[in-house]
């Protein structure tokens, strides 16, 4: 009996656990779908969304979400972005950007992003994944572990952090007059794995990846995720007037337009059409012939003929 007991509630709390919410959609702008485990189709969803594991979040055009997960950490999707919910420790961003805003964690229940081209792992802190053709990864503050899902990397440190440190130890100069001297990195290191500190950003090209310093760049890039998750933001209006699937008006237009395009070529390309005639038959010309009086030429060519015989 007590065998049963103990299978009954083995199987209640798998159940339980694999359906139970990793998070749920804070506040959105546009489209945003969900393609649940299983499912082979996606939905549309709407703020307060209970995101389970499994769950693949996707926005459209002009489109953003942002998720709260179940620790009160938060997770921003910009425009054209995805992301898989694998667990409350997992999730595998496929594509876009996407700003990450981790709560403290413990080493036991530390987040792990998995990317197309490594696996950061976090235990609190904020940045940023680019998982476009322009990978990189830029920290804002605390500390994250970055992970090769093939080969090791090729990492390039700019010289500037190390001649840097003893720089400020012998004299305190302004570090952005000292950056600014600097353009070269140090000779690269292979390693499997790296830790990236706050202020740095690093950008992937095949196992290559360079770290620099923070710009003003990644301080605009921050600043917008940052609009996103105030709901009083200018980036949120008009949000519940988007009605139709951009991507389905996206794909009609471009029909539309494709259609137009051939019928202007048709209209263009088209030449009259001339009947053609049959080729007229060659005339046959006469012979020119000129008659003139015998003269002394031809006597000499007579005796020669009359001489060969």
């Amino acid at each position: 009996m007590k065998v049963f007991l103990l299978s009954i509630f083995i199987t209640f709390f798998t159940f339980a656990n694999a359906s139970a919410g990793v998070g749920s959609v804070l506040q959105l702008k546009g489209n945003v779908k969900v393609k649940s485990e299983g499912s082979l189709k996606k939905s549309k969803i709407k703020s307060g969304f209970e995101i389970k594991a499994g769950d693949l979040i996707s926005t459209s055009r002009k489109s953003s979400a942002v998720i709260k997960l179940s620790d009160g950490s938060n997770v921003v999707l910009d425009a054209s972005s995805s992301v898989h919910f694998g667990s409350g420790t997992s999730v595998d961003q496929k594509s876009g950007k996407i700003y990450y805003k981790i709560t403290s964690r413990d080493a036991r229940n530390s987040l792990k992003v998995k990317t197309p081209f490594a696996i950061i792992g976090i235990k609190g802190t904020t940045f940023v994944v680019n998982a476009t053709e322009n990978a990189s990864v830029t920290l804002k503050e605390g500390l994250i572990g970055v992970a090769s899902i093939k080969e090791e990397f090729n990492l390039y440190r700019k010289k500037m952090e190390e001649e840097f440190n003893k720089f400020k130890s012998d004299m305190n100069a302004d570090f952005e007059k000292f950056k600014s001297a600097q353009s070269g990195y140090l000779p690269p290191v292979k390693t499997k794995s790296f830790d990236l500190k706050e202020g740095n950003r690093i950008s992937f090209s095949g196992q290559k990846v360079h770290e620099d310093a923070w710009n003003k760049d990644d301080d605009a890039e921050f600043s917008h995720f940052e609009a996103l998750m105030d709901p009083n933001s200018t980036e949120h209006l008009n949000d519940n007037n988007i009605s139709e699937d951009e991507d389905e008006v996206e794909d009609t237009n471009n029909s539309v337009e494709t259609i137009q395009d051939l019928k202007k070529d048709e209209a263009t390309n088209t030449k009259p059409i001339v009947e053609e005639k049959p080729a007229p038959k060659p005339i046959d010309k006469p012979v020119e012939v000129e008659e003139d009086s015998w003269d002394d030429d031809d006597d000499a060519e007579l005796d020669a003929i009359g001489t060969r015989r």
